[in-house]
């Protein structure tokens, strides 16, 4: 049974986790990547076509103002997502997926 859309489950605070952490390193997220990086560090979302359904959570945490997506000013065709502060009200649930973020990606190094 899946969720009805605009609810905040698991798959919405693990893309918010991601996002965050790569706002704190001072890195941009954008569609590909935090798929990408789904499959890398909770693996799902492993089939090609799985990243319609990350789109469309981004667009659903877009209107909910949980992320704020941002056009590329130099014209490229990348659209990239920033967490707002209504984003970072939500870190308490989505603190535990931050954390195996933070360490995936630095055993990776």
């Amino acid at each position: 049974m899946t969720k009805p859309r605009g609810t905040t489950g698991s798959t919405k605070m693990k893309i918010l986790a991601i996002i965050h952490y790569n706002w704190e390193r001072g890195d941009a997220s954008y569609g590909y990547g935090i798929w990408r990086d789904l499959k890398r560090y909770f693996h799902i979302y492993l089939d090609d076509g799985d990243i319609r359904n990350v789109y469309r959570h981004l667009k659903e945490l877009c209107a909910m103002e949980m992320v704020r997506r941002v056009d590329n000013p130099g014209g490229e065709r990348r659209c990239y997502y920033d967490i707002t502060e209504k984003g970072l009200m939500l870190k308490p649930r989505y603190e535990r997926y931050l954390e195996i973020v933070r360490r995936k990606a630095s055993s990776d190094s």
